[in-house]
């Protein structure tokens, strides 16, 4: 997830030195956010086939080889429409990584808190990449070579998941060793049973998990299930709009700044300011979150990011809207994480693959096209196009909030 934050706040950054290196405009550059789109949605039709064939370990491991290749063919500084399918590449891999991460957690007791911390982590990846992109581009050092810097990062998360998932961890979906009461058939887990079963003691790093499906369920083909589920595509609408807004903020401030508000080479550290606060709200949120609901809460922090928003947009002030973007990813941020954490409480279990594919796949493809709609938007009018689409984007997300399923009508 640190890599995946790392990768998604690096345009920000860098989309003005490769304005530059290219001489291509506002609307040409956004083509890499529809690159990492297309890799996403690809990963979605095909990541629950591939956890039910191969398991998560495996997937989740191969997703951060395709990453690093990704990189690797963007280092040399080709002709720019190379670059696209470059980001493609990537998001195919960070779509596997996206679901396999967030399935793992779902297992996991006190998921709330954990999903916070793991979408913290994809922050920390956030805050890191503005740092090192601005410092590195701005010292004269052609952009591509920064592109090595992710390399490396990937090989190690490819190490770090070998050690983790040993490259065969399964969420199995069968267990005729189990007990199948009505419980365990709609769906619960009892770790302590189904490791005993399987003889796992207590030298084992990984729970494994096990889930007791009904014949009919095992008859429905889960693609079928997937795209006819409506908490799935709810879901999915939403983080079309949640991401988009996300990535369009950290994506186009900086230049933002740097043409409507005289901001210089340093104004890209506004960027990890943002993804700052994208971290430290999803660490810091989750038991407020909890307290009020999760549910609930989001309508408070899609409001209160929307006020803030208007604060930039009349705020003419560098610093001040500066710290006014930080807040905004502290308050935004924890609304990711809700959306994993009330999925999975929604979905039957054996659709959390395919159905967290899915809903990754669709935010994703929002941060490809709300970022290429303001570059567009951008190249005819002025950056401060920025402002009115990132309202829109709020409001759009409360409203489609409203139909978002409770989770009493979890059915499994």
């Amino acid at each position: 997830m640190v890599l995946g934050g790392w990768s998604d706040s690096s345009g920000g950054p860098l989309i003005p030195y490769i304005q530059r290196y290219y001489k291509i405009s506002y609307t040409i550059v956004s083509m890499l956010f529809v690159g990492q789109c297309i890799g996403f949605l690809s990963a979605g039709f095909v990541n629950g086939w591939l956890f039910q064939r191969l398991g998560l370990g495996k997937v989740i491991t191969i997703g951060g080889f395709i990453q690093a290749v990704g990189y690797v063919f963007l280092i040399p500084g080709f002709p720019f429409p190379t670059m696209p399918v470059c980001y493609g590449v990537i998001g195919f891999g960070m779509a596997l990584q996206y679901a396999g991460a967030n399935v793992y957690v779902a297992t996991l007791n006190n998921a709330e808190h954990k999903f916070g911390y793991l979408h913290a982590a994809y922050g920390l990846g956030g805050v890191c990449c503005p740092l090192a992109a601005t410092a590195f581009a701005s010292a004269g050092i052609r952009f591509s070579y920064f592109y090595s810097i992710s390399v490396g990062l990937a090989l190690f998360s490819i190490l770090a998941l070998l050690w983790a998932f040993k490259f065969n961890y399964v969420l199995d979906q069968e267990s005729p060793s189990v007990d199948v009461s009505p419980e365990n058939v709609n769906g619960e887990i009892h770790l302590q049973e189904i490791s005993a079963a399987a003889g796992v003691g207590s030298q084992s790093t990984l729970p494994i998990v096990s889930v007791v499906q009904s014949e009919s369920v095992k008859k429905k083909n889960v693609l079928e299930e997937t795209l006819s589920n409506w908490t799935i595509w709810s879901f999915s609408l939403f983080a079309l709009l949640y991401v988009g807004s996300e990535v369009t903020q950290g994506g186009w401030i900086v230049s933002f700044l740097l043409a409507e508000r005289g901001g210089g080479p340093s104004a890209g550290y506004v960027a990890t300011g943002f993804w700052a606060g994208i971290a430290l709200g999803r660490a810091l949120l989750p038991t407020v979150n909890v307290y009020f609901g999760e549910r609930r809460v989001v309508y408070g922090y899609l409001t209160l990011s929307a006020v803030l928003e208007f604060a930039i947009w009349f705020g003419k002030n560098l610093i001040g809207n500066g710290v006014t973007v930080a807040l905004i990813g502290f308050i935004m941020g924890p609304v990711f994480p809700i959306i994993m954490s009330l999925s999975t409480k929604l979905l039957p279990r054996h659709l959390h693959s395919s159905g967290i594919g899915a809903i990754t796949a669709f935010g994703q493809t929002g941060s490809a096209i709300f970022p290429f709609a303001t570059g567009a938007l951008s190249e005819k009018y002025s950056t401060n196009a920025l402002q009115p689409v990132m309202l829109v984007l709020f409001v759009c997300q409360v409203g489609l909030w409203i139909f978002v399923p409770s989770v009493k009508k979890r059915i499994d």
